[in-house]
């Protein structure tokens, strides 16, 4: 091969070198302006919807001693009540924006705080921002068959596993125990008031109809669920107190409370996310409603 032949490529290698790190270049580029465009567009969400109660103290969290919006600390904490709902959230303003929003969601004293909507189907939100954008980061959203907000036996809240740890990319720091050991709750804010959960398990379930089920037909099938939930959890959840107490007739198809008088057990809320390691596996937190603050 001939000195011109060489050259000619080596011309050609060094363009496809180029055109290859122009489009690697171009895609990081375009990954990031999505990211920042639906960081922006949630934070100014926010802005206008949220703000921080100024009227209650707020306590130090156990590892930064310091505080962001709802605050937290132990287990204990949850059923002593030192630490209530920090957040005042105008649906009012959500609605105008929106009017699939059906919660706001909040882990206090991480950066985990979004409105919930509800679609037609599970499909709706996945590409679709809160604004109604198109977005990478979709939005936290509602399983489509739950009758609105803790009205069935296990109420599914679906999001994201954004690689810069927005929507709930940060859920996967609750494979470690020291994590939910210092933050072992989250909110969901609603018009009528503000549902604390208390997380039973952190793991991963297959994806089938069996890991998110709705409703339940009884005490038994409930903690058979629980059950099948936990049999791939991290790490061993204690049992926590729960201070929540429903009418038995809006969880008749939950429990059949109102065929025998008895009273239907707290909800469950499950949060899910992917793995970012094929769809074999969703990773999930299960959590129990602990107690009802009533709206002001």
């Amino acid at each position: 091969m001939s000195k011109k032949q060489e050259k000619k490529i080596y011309q050609i290698l060094f363009l496809l070198s180029a055109c290859i790190f122009l489009i690697c270049a171009g895609l990081l580029l375009s990954f990031w302006w999505d990211y920042h465009k639906a960081d922006e567009e949630y934070r100014e969400v926010a802005e206008n919807a949220v703000t921080v109660r100024q009227d209650i103290s707020a306590p130090e969290t156990a590892a930064s001693g310091s505080r962001q919006a709802g605050g937290n600390s132990t287990a204990l904490d949850i059923i002593e009540d030192e630490n209530p709902p920090m957040l005042l959230v105008d649906f009012d303003e959500l609605a105008a924006v929106n009017g699939d929003v059906a919660a706001w969601i909040d882990f206090p004293g991480q950066p985990i705080s979004y409105p919930v909507v509800q679609g037609d189907d599970n499909s709706r939100y996945l590409r679709l921002s809160f604004k109604g954008s198109s977005s990478s980061s979709g939005a936290i959203f509602l399983d489509y068959r739950n009758d609105g907000l803790m009205k069935d036996g296990n109420t599914i809240i679906y999001g994201h596993n954004m690689r810069n740890g927005s929507m709930f990319g940060l859920l996967r720091r609750y494979q470690e125990q020291s994590h939910y050991e210092e933050f072992p709750f989250f909110d969901v804010y609603t018009r009528e008031g503000t549902y604390r959960c208390a997380i039973i398990s952190a793991g991963r379930v297959r994806p089938d109809e069996e890991s998110y089920k709705i409703l339940f037909t009884g005490d038994e099938d409930r903690a058979d669920y629980i059950s099948l939930v936990k049999e791939r959890q991290n790490y061993e959840i204690p049992e926590i107190k729960t201070d929540f107490s429903v009418e038995p007739a809006p969880y008749r198809k939950v429990l059949g409370a109102g065929e025998d008088g008895g009273e239907s057990a707290p909800p469950l809320v499950l949060l899910s996310t992917c793995t970012g390691s094929g769809h074999d596996y969703r990773f999930v937190l299960l959590a129990q409603v602990q107690k009802f603050y009533p709206a002001d």
